[in-house]
């Protein structure tokens, strides 16, 4: 049930964009069928990885998004958008280069294969092991967390978020890191098999994954930028995507991991662009000097940070409960810590917005009434989807504890 929950969140999370960069577009964006035609490329290639088994042609599809997501990123056509968009692109390609030289040394490595699916190239290296394997399968996982945006390979994250208009921010980090997980979620699986000693690419990942919690959650103390802010977000949920990587869950809970991943960021993404409209600035200081902002606009994005860590239907509950389950019945009372460093994420986030609510509240401001009313009711749309997949993960996932 959990993949076909997973592949519909993906394709409503793309009509939603589609539909808000089309009809409620920001403030002077231009070409909006060309840079759509864009978007429908970017999302293909990546809805496209989700399905073939062949190592390449994965890889060729996520480095494909790459040059598709810089393209977006610059569509705001300003200096600093280029400069991000070639940012993007240097890091993730330079990133997704060391994963194809993995690919390459584990098929050189390899038995003759009569394709390039994942489960011949298993085939082809099953009964073997040794520094060879070990250092494809290294250089493959370290590689896609570049693309993922983990440390040390973080650098584009914030910049690409902060500079890209918000439909192009929730494309890129909804989609992004629930395709480079496919691709690696098999080779840690390989991994686990062939060196299950301690220090592997593994643990290595789990080991990026904190500290780029950590590193997320230390910037987001002095970020006053609600774009920042977004981005520091959309950093802390793909560093936890590592520790379900780690733990090796079932397809029933990885898939709805992934459909978390992308309903929580278009959440954000969404809420974002509304209070950075409405404000018509993006750094929190400068809003609070205004007389007053549009409640409406600032409640989503509040409720939009409650969904993403600590709303009891929101399917991160469900996922902090799994890891609660997880900790007790195996025993791995660490793991604790990961819904705890959520829950001071999500206050310290809470503590640099709410402020804004002294603010008198007026409508949304007349010359975007319109947009701004969509985006609105989009909104609440893409919020009914994520607590319905929440809701549905609470039984499917928990049923027998309630």
């Amino acid at each position: 049930m959990m993949p076909t929950v997973f592949y519909l969140s993906g394709i409503i999370t793309f009509f939603v964009i589609f539909f808000v960069s089309v009809f409620a577009p920001t403030k002077g964006q231009t070409r909006i069928w060309l840079w759509s035609l864009l978007k429908i490329c970017f999302f293909a290639v990546l809805f496209y990885s989700w399905f073939t088994d062949n190592i390449v042609l994965k890889w060729i599809l996520i480095e494909a998004s790459t040059l598709f997501g810089a393209l977006l990123i610059s569509s705001s056509g300003t200096e600093r958008s280029f400069h991000v968009g070639w940012k993007f692109l240097l890091i993730n390609s330079y990133s997704l280069g060391l994963a194809f030289l993995g690919i390459v040394i584990l098929l050189f490595a390899s038995t003759p294969l009569q394709n390039l699916d994942f489960a011949s190239l298993k085939l082809g290296l099953e009964g073997q092991s040794g520094l060879l394997i070990e250092t494809g399968i290294l250089l493959t996982i370290y590689g896609y967390s570049g693309k993922l945006g983990l440390v040390p390979n973080h650098f584009w994250v914030g910049d690409t978020y902060a500079e890209s208009p918000s439909q192009i921010s929730s494309l890129i980090a909804s989609f992004v890191p629930v395709s480079v997980v496919l691709a690696i979620r098999p080779l840690v699986k390989l991994e686990n098999e062939l060196n299950p000693h301690f220090i592997n690419a593994s643990n290595g990942l789990l080991l990026i994954g904190i500290l780029t919690i950590l590193y997320a959650t230390f910037m987001l103390v002095s970020r006053d930028d609600i774009r920042r802010i977004s981005a520091k977000v959309a950093l802390f949920h793909t560093g936890m995507l590592t520790l379900f990587l780690w733990l090796d869950i079932s397809d029933e809970i990885f898939y709805f991991l992934l459909s978390t991943t992308i309903l929580v960021k278009l959440l954000i993404f969404l809420s974002m662009g509304i209070l950075r409209m409405d404000a018509g600035k993006r750094h929190i200081s400068k809003i609070l000097e205004g007389a007053n902002i549009s409640h409406k606009a600032l409640y989503v994005y509040l409720l939009a940070l409650l969904v993403a860590f600590v709303f009891p239907l929101s399917p991160v509950f469900v996922l902090d409960l799994k890891i609660i389950e997880i900790a007790i019945l195996e025993k791995q009372f660490y793991l604790f810590v990961f819904p705890i460093l959520g829950a001071v994420f999500f206050f310290v986030a809470l503590n640099k917005v709410l402020p804004m609510i002294r603010l008198q509240n007026r409508n949304f401001k007349h010359e975007l009434y319109g947009t701004l009313q969509t985006r609105f009711y989009i909104f609440w749309f893409s919020l009914f989807v994520t607590l319905v997949v929440g809701l549905l993960g609470m039984f499917t996932l928990l049923g027998k504890y309630l």
